[in-house]
């Protein structure tokens, strides 16, 4: 039943003799096609835009979605629908593939080659990996189609027969095989083999289940995350494993559902083929019943949005309100931590690193001359402005008398990053948000479209409701990295300096330039800052404690070509461009920001540009781990060295350079800093979240210059972008913080 359907969608696209002139003849890829048609052989249910996204195919509580691979494309898609559907992500998989190629110039197929063995499915953990923290949702399950198909490449590529690095033009299915349902743990454990040892390393794993080339460990890293396997222990360097989920055996289970590790794999069979498909026959039979129905049109969101933007115009406070009520605060000398931060995002404060000055662009000072004069006129001693490299230093004297404390110091920084624009910025108040989208602009001045901050695209929004969210206008970056942090520090300023009665040992505030770029602490005099421990106020969502961080390096590559004219170039040529893919083809293809969070490393392509005769590509190294960065700097040299073996010496130029360190090499003499940071949170009515920052702050190079630096969080989110927001209640709680600290250091004498 359920092949004869997908034969009947195969030769629907095709006709009912296939021909292999059918190839190429539609809009999207074949094998997309006919695999979405055999799930939904209605038209009124494909291609059904839900919210911000179309689904491939949509019933009234469910979606399917067809994915050939780069399964990271499905993130945003996953965020926004599991909510709210269920969703089935449809994995076709080429488990037997003929190869046809094409010849460029005539068109002219060639005969197509016998098949290279069987597609191991342990391979899918490649992709899995882009969706790791799906795989256990209960509405979400993952259908294996596999199948025959014949794949059909052009011969535009290089090497004997234009075979390698050619593209492919299409994919036509033949057959389908079989169709694995996956779903839960359950469903997972037909990936442990029934012969696994109890503990296990993962070249053993890897040869047990016969899976040949890199990337296994993807394999392994995925079971362990979703509970599967854990570690339990090491054999010589190699981490040992053993089976965690044991509820419900593979043996307990259809065979149709088990992948055949067995001695019947050597023949090369996917699947017991037996009687025993009631799981898909059943489904292949809801899928008939459900697809002759109509599937109901989905609610227009034009109507929602429309409320929304009224709402939003009744429940936010505009710009110049805003700055109107700021004005007689000032005057009255009452501002509060939002006041303030509404007038610092006025000033344009964003670092580019292209200028090489110091800072690195004037509107930093503007700010900088702002700050020096007002920690005057609340009554802070030693204010001091650099009037060259634009720091500002101040203190707040000691309350505790003769006695003495530890000198405490709170840090931020005042430029904003140049990944989206920082001038005019229009803050808004979003009040008490209910949880639904908030209309940021009407109409993208670059694209024409809405701009609108949504709790699908950002979950995270649902956990404001209720609470006031200072947004921009959908053309601007907000800048509460790190506005929010200046803010909250001179608040917490002027508090202990208009309450003398807070016993509190010597204070020391400094404001940075240049963080975004890299520079904060290039011209930060750490004698005259004299504190004996600090925190930078740099980080994000309230109660962040962060006091690991990545090392971190920046790579630049020179490369040079030689240009020759085309029609002459054969043996000649050396084309500078081709040599920067070839450079970033030999790295890790997943490690890289994309695919990877918590303590992973990676290699991040910031820029590349060039032409035949030149170019030039820039990357920034990260790894938590000390010995990996290192070995990650390593392997930027030896491929260097390779390319220039490969095309001649002084090919590819390399300039390398250490950005910062992580700190908690730093911090682990003085955990006091944390410890007590847990407790004026706590103190705060505050929960501590304590994760490694994937980046790096000024605290970072301080601490390794001698000032122990952790970070503390802002209330702000989405930074560098037109959907930066921050909270109002977060705020006013991290000022709670901060007054704290000041006095459980102010104990101390």
């Amino acid at each position: 039943m359920m092949k004869k359907s997908f034969q009947e969608s195969i030769d629907k696209y095709l006709g009912r003799k296939y021909d292999r002139s059918s190839i190429g003849i539609l809009k999207e890829k074949t094998l997309h096609s006919i695999v979405k048609d055999f799930f939904a052989p209605s038209e009124d249910s494909k291609e059904i835009r839900v919210g911000d996204f179309v689904a491939d195919i949509c019933y009234e509580d469910r979606i399917i979605e067809i994915q050939n691979g780069n399964f990271a494309h499905l993130v945003p898609k996953l965020e926004a629908f599991l909510p709210k559907y269920k969703v089935t992500v449809v994995y076709p998989i080429p488990y037997r593939k003929w190869m046809c190629w094409i010849d460029p110039e005539t068109g002219e197929q060639t005969a197509r080659n016998a098949p290279r063995g069987n597609f191991n499915l342990y391979k899918i953990f490649r992709d899995l990996y882009s969706i790791r923290k799906f795989l256990l949702h209960p509405g979400f399950t993952l259908i294996l189609t596999c199948l025959e198909i014949e794949e059909y490449r052009v011969q535009d590529g290089w090497g004997r027969g234009g075979k390698r690095g050619s593209h492919r033009y299409d994919r036509i299915p033949l057959r389908l095989l079989d169709e694995i349902e996956i779903k839960g743990l359950e469903g997972y454990n037909r990936f442990l083999p029934d012969d696994l040892p109890d503990e296990f390393t993962t070249k053993e794993f890897q040869k047990l289940v016969k899976y040949r080339g890199k990337y296994f460990g993807t394999t392994v890293r995925v079971l362990e995350e979703i509970g599967m396997i854990e570690r339990c222990g090491k054999r010589k360097q190699a981490y040992l494993f053993k089976k965690k989920y044991e509820s419900g055996s593979a043996k307990e289970m259809p065979d149709n559902t088990k992948i055949n590790n067995s001695k019947s794999a050597k023949t090369g069979n996917l699947l017991e083929d037996n009687n025993n498909k009631t799981e898909n026959i059943k489904m292949a039979a809801k899928k008939a019943k459900v697809a002759t129905k109509k599937a109901a049109p989905k609610k227009t969101t034009k109507v929602a949005a429309t409320k929304s933007a009224a709402k939003t115009t009744k429940t936010t406070k505009t710009a110049t309100k805003v700055a109107n009520k700021v004005a007689n605060k000032v005057a009255n000398k009452e501002e509060s931590v939002i006041d303030r931060f509404l007038r610092y995002v006025k000033y344009d404060t964003q670092s580019n690193e292209q200028t090489g000055t110091s800072p690195s662009t004037p509107g930093q000072h503007e700010l900088a001359k702002v700050l020096a004069k007002e920690l005057e006129e609340i009554g802070a001693s030693d204010v001091y402005y650099d009037k060259e490299h634009c720091y500002v230093y101040a203190t707040i004297p000691s309350t505790l008398g003769r006695k003495k404390a530890p000198v405490l110091g709170f840090i931020s920084h005042m430029d904003t990053s140049d990944a989206t624009s920082g001038k005019d910025v229009k803050p808004r108040i979003v009040e008490k948000y209910d949880g639904k989208d908030v209309i940021l602009n009407e109409k993208d001045p670059e694209t024409g479209a809405k701009v609108v901050l949504s709790p699908k695209t950002f979950p995270e929004l649902l956990n404001h409701k209720g609470e006031d969210l200072i947004v921009t206008d959908g053309t601007t970056l907000l800048g509460a990295d790190d506005k929010a942090g200046v803010a909250e520090i001179m608040t917490m300023a002027s508090y202990l300096l208009k309450h003398p009665e807070v016993k509190h040992g010597k204070i020391r505030i400094a404001f940075t330039p240049d963080e975004e770029i890299g520079e904060g602490t290039k011209f930060f005099d750490i004698k005259k800052f004299g504190a004996d421990f600090a925190y930078t106020v740099d980080g994000g969502k309230l109660g962040e404690l962060e006091y690991e961080c990545f090392n971190a390096a920046e790579v630049e590559l020179i490369i040079h070509g030689r240009s020759v004219h085309p029609g002459d170039a054969k043996g000649k040529m050396l084309n500078a461009t081709l040599i920067a893919y070839e450079f970033q083809s030999m790295l890790p293809a997943f490690d890289n920001p994309m695919y990877t969070e918590k303590k992973e490393g990676f290699f991040h392509l910031t820029l590349m540009k060039g032409t035949c005769e030149k170019a030039v590509v820039y990357y920034i190294i990260r790894d938590h781990d000390k010995k990996k960065f290192a070995e990650r700097k390593k392997l930027v040299e030896k491929i260097v060295k390779f390319l220039n073996d490969k095309y001649g010496a002084g090919t590819v130029e390399l300039t390398m350079e250490d950005s910062y360190y992580n700190m908690i090499e730093k911090l682990k003499p003085h955990m006091h800093l944390i410890e007590n940071a847990r407790k004026a949170m706590e103190m705060a009515g505050v929960t501590s979240i304590e994760n490694p920052i994937r980046g790096g702050t000024d605290g970072a190079m301080l601490s390794f210059k001698g000032l122990p630096c952790p970070n503390l969080c802002t209330g702000g989110y989405n930074y560098h972008g037109k959907y930066e927001y921050a909270s109002v209640q977060e705020m006013y709680k991290t000022v709670e913080i901060l007054k704290n600290l000041a006095e459980i250091y102010g104990e101390k004498a």
